[in-house]
């Protein structure tokens, strides 16, 4: 009897603690257990001094150095026929089809339009036909106001870009200097901080010769990139603050909210986000707000709808369905000594990413979770939605370390719906950084670099199993894949010269075509090299520069070459593929404007068989098949 009172007991107790266990668990389908809210200024304060504590070297600002990474890839779409226009035109190279991405070039088969940041304008350009080329209109933009990039359909034109930078002073009395402390050969200046603002102006442009400016938008911080999907545009901003004054009596809990403004809402006042309503990451590291703001160009009545995050994230990635932004964290850890004489504790900070997620809808973009992957993203190539899986490759490297140690190594996760990780491939390429990547279908093409560049072939068939089927190492290195059909892609990077395989000095521009048919045993089949030391171009570093149609056996880029000579070229280089002979120079095209001078080409496009290369000066226009010029037309 005493037995089964004991055995009921120790089964009570038992069904109890594991209640307990049970309700410890968060809901993975609630935001709130995932991505909690700040709910006040107090913990705000906490949140940020627990911060500082975690890392007490990164009390700093990096307000300023967000980019949308280092070089990286892409995959374009062949153009295809307009059902606006008989046309056949290039469009912006896009990482996702149906997934647009803003550029300071574009086209509609019919008209240019081109940004000038310096002059803050954007000209409309009657571009087609060539032969009746002429200036339509010119927006002359705000005298504050430093247009980035922009998007264009049928009806609108929608102006991204930033505000003038502004110093803001903090609030002193004379006695916060301690006037008593202070030299008589030291000025002590009150202290200030900067802040900008992302700026959006939507015209509508039925009335080419007549656009008409219908509202604007405006989100705290920097501008940091824009998606386009249908008529919904979401909009990525990056907000600093002044969190070193936190503690200051003279600011208040509305000089650390951010802020956004829309001229549909009523009043267009300033509407300054509360707590209440900000999430932030757990680890962050940056003390920066992540804002999203979304809205639909079809609605003129609805606002935009923003989203705001503490803890800044620099790289994003887009699908048709959901958007990602992944954060940089770090995680100390302690190294065992390396002598039982080592008094000094040894340890390394080692890079993490947050990543989280937004779920879009028209005009809205909802926060629904966030995962861990160590090591740092390179930039938006290095992730891919596919099959309710998001992929994504890394670099995990040591930080920093007292005793210099430094170890470096790649890797490939596989994370489900909810960003919990389900495979993973790591600790290969052992002290190489990844250059660039590639994910098509159910591989992975990853390019690593130290003084080689092995070129890697990933099998990602079972998610829960990512594997290596193939390498090359070749000499030099891409920065940049284009897939060319569904066995070969194109390599754009550096040739290089081989130091013992340590490390190697960056040469001229190489472009060379992989063959992946033999996935065990990857070729380069051919390849081409550029000018000498000192010859790049923007399609190293912003896949929106190269021009690429297949079935017009075209691909073009902005180029600066330097030569041996010491002649220099700059202009844009036109290419075709033969698969036997190799890459094919169609022909060289400068704008020049005097013998000495000429402008710098951003953009090539082709509006049916007509080749218009793009400064912010000039627009040029070239038959396809051998390049003679038609005509040119300045823009001022």
């Amino acid at each position: 009897m005493l037995k089964r009172i004991l055995l009921g007991v120790i089964v009570l107790l038992l069904a109890t603690s594991l209640v307990g266990v049970f309700r410890a668990m968060p809901d993975e389908n609630k935001t709130e257990s995932i991505l909690p809210k700040i709910k006040s200024f107090d913990n705000f304060k906490k949140l940020i001094a627990d911060a500082q504590k975690k890392l007490p070297y990164f009390e700093f600002s990096r307000d300023g150095l967000f980019l949308e990474g280092r070089p990286g890839i892409v995959y374009s779409q062949d153009a295809k026929v307009s059902d606006e226009s008989t046309s056949d035109y290039s469009k912006t190279n896009v990482q996702v089809e149906g997934v647009d991405e803003a550029d300071r070039v574009k086209t509609d088969g019919e008209y240019i339009y081109v940004i000038n940041e310096t002059a803050r304008k954007l000209t409309i350009v009657k571009a087609y036909p060539p032969q009746k080329m002429h200036l339509m209109s010119s927006i002359k933009l705000e005298e504050d106001f430093y247009p980035k990039e922009f998007y264009v359909d049928s009806r609108y034109l929608v102006v991204i870009g930033e505000s003038k930078e502004v110093y803001k002073q903090i609030p002193y009395k004379e006695d916060d200097l301690d006037s008593k402390k202070i030299s008589s050969r030291i000025i002590a200046y009150p202290p200030y901080y900067t802040t900008k603002e992302t700026v959006c102006f939507i015209y509508d442009i039925s009335d080419k010769a007549n656009p008409k400016n219908i509202r604007k938008i405006t989100l705290d911080g920097r501008y940091l990139t824009s998606r386009k999907i249908e008529g919904s545009i979401h909009i990525v901003s990056l907000k600093s603050f002044p969190y070193y004054f936190i503690d200051s009596k003279n600011l208040s809990a509305q000089d650390f909210m951010p802020s956004y403004s829309d001229t549909s809402m009523k009043g267009a006042q300033k509407v300054y986000i509360d707590f209440n309503n900000i999430r932030y990451v757990p680890d962050f590291t940056d003390f920066s707000y992540t804002l999203v703001g979304s809205f639909n160009l079809d609605s003129d009545t609805s606002p935009v709808s923003v989203e705001c995050i503490l803890g800044a994230g620099d790289i994003v990635y887009c699908s048709k369905e959901n958007l990602y932004i992944c954060a940089q964290s770090y995680k100390k850890v302690i190294l065992p000594a390396k002598t039982l004489e080592s008094l000094r504790p040894r340890y390394c900070y080692k890079p993490k990413t947050i990543v989280y997620k937004f779920a879009l809808t028209k005009g809205r973009a909802e926060v629904l979770c966030a995962g861990f992957v160590e090591g740092k993203v390179l930039n938006q190539f290095s992730m891919d939605e596919y099959d309710g899986y998001l992929r994504i490759a890394t670099t995990v490297e040591s930080h920093y370390s007292w005793e210099g140690d430094f170890q470096e190594y790649n890797a490939v996760y596989v994370l489900d719906k909810n960003l919990k990780i389900v495979g993973k491939l790591d600790k290969f390429a052992k002290g190489e950084s990844i250059y660039s990547a590639r994910f098509i279908g159910n591989r992975l093409y990853l390019v690593t670099f130290k003084a080689l560049d092995p070129f890697f072939v990933i099998s990602l068939e079972n998610p829960q199993k990512p594997e290596i089927l193939g390498y090359l190492k070749i000499p030099g290195y891409s920065t940049y894949l284009h897939p060319y059909d569904q066995n070969h892609i194109i390599g754009f990077g550096k040739d290089a010269e081989d130091l013992n395989e340590e490390y190697a000095i960056p040469l001229g521009l190489k472009i060379a075509m992989f063959n992946v048919e033999d996935v065990e045993n990857p070729k380069e089949l051919f390849k081409v090299i550029i000018g000498d030391r000192g010859t790049n171009s923007e399609l190293l570093n912003n896949h929106k520069a190269l021009l690429f149609d297949k079935n017009k056996n075209i691909f073009a880029f902005p180029v600066v070459i330097y030569e041996k000579d010491g002649n220099i070229f700059r202009g844009a280089c036109v290419y075709s593929i033969d698969m036997k002979k190799g890459f094919i120079l169609k022909g060289k095209i400068t704008h020049n404007i005097s013998e000495k001078g000429c402008y710098d080409i951003n953009r090539i496009l082709y509006i049916n068989n007509t080749l218009y290369t793009i400064s912010d000066k000039m627009i040029k226009a070239n038959r396809i098949d051998n390049l003679d010029e038609i005509t040119s037309l300045m823009m001022e």
